[in-house]
């Protein structure tokens, strides 16, 4: 009894934090997908029109085909890259805290200063297209062009995660037994055989826990395409949240705005499930 009133204790500012920022507005956001409530004319439920309309707007669909684009580009990357980051830091080399802390420091930088540098970057008269016209290829548009953009806004995204889930790689490779990779050895595994054969294997619970929260954090990515390009050119790099944003704070309707934020919640939902499975029938 004594364990379990300290236990409430620490969990409650975290629990009350909770309810009243994610879980109350989340409620709210639910209720107020099922009227037309817009600020300035009164609140009137609406059913599923708000969802009907969503489902029917070619400007959702778009925004959607962007979230997936850009969810491909990114998550695969994020997956893959840095368990052989995590691989090359795990070494016992000297100075390799140094690497991981250099590795790590775009995670470090908030997300609307890296915006800033790459945007300057990106710019036409840019260091990228600065070394690439030395090598003799023409300058790249790689904010102003629909074909670039995303791929661009990808590049930024993959930057500023490596280093970050590195570190998820990193602590799952420190709890692999040595005498695995001993075995391997003594068997005449080389390097390779001994991560495909034991290493990824073993790793395979924070592969599923990395691919759930690039997924996530991909389908929810706002930042980027605000601060660096506006949702342009030409809508190309206009996702399902920046569609919320401007749906809610600058159409002001915020009935429809939560419509298209909770079927992007089901389709988020969808992929998650979709992943666990995947897990567990291997």
């Amino acid at each position: 009894m004594y364990k379990s009133v300290h236990a409430w204790a620490f969990l409650a500012p975290a629990g009350l934090f909770l309810l009243v920022f994610s879980l109350g507005p989340a409620v709210a956001a639910l209720i107020l997908s099922f009227t037309s409530y817009n600020i300035f004319e009164p609140t009137e439920f609406v059913g599923f029109n708000n969802y009907m309309e969503v489902l029917k707007d070619s400007d959702f669909w778009r925004a959607m085909f962007n979230t997936f684009y850009y969810w491909i580009l990114v998550t695969p990357a994020l997956v893959v890259l840095p368990v052989f980051l995590a691989v090359l830091v795990n070494q016992a080399l000297i100075g390799v805290k140094l690497f991981r802390l250099v590795f790590y420091f775009p995670a470090l930088v908030s997300v609307v200063v890296t915006a800033f540098l790459w945007g300057w970057m990106f710019n036409s008269e840019g260091v990228l297209n600065y070394f690439l016209s030395i090598i003799g290829v023409e300058p790249v548009k790689w904010l102003t062009s629909k074909y670039v953009v995303m791929p661009s806004l990808a590049i930024v995204t993959v930057w500023q995660g490596l280093g970050y889930y590195m570190l998820f790689y990193l602590a799952g490779l420190q709890s692999v037994p040595e005498d695995l990779y001993e075995a391997a050895e003594l068997d005449g595994a080389g390097f390779w055989r001994k991560h495909i054969s034991i290493t990824f294997p073993m790793l395979r619970p924070v592969i599923f826990f990395v691919a759930v929260v690039s997924t996530m954090s991909a389908f929810k990515e706002f930042t980027l395409m605000l601060t660096m390009v506006e949702g342009g050119p030409l809508g190309a790099s206009t996702t399902v949240v920046y569609l919320v944003f401007d749906e809610a704070f600058k159409q002001l309707n915020m009935g429809y705005a939560s419509a298209v934020s909770f079927l992007l919640f089901a389709v988020i939902l969808a992929l998650t499930l979709l992943n666990k499975r995947s897990l567990d029938r291997e």
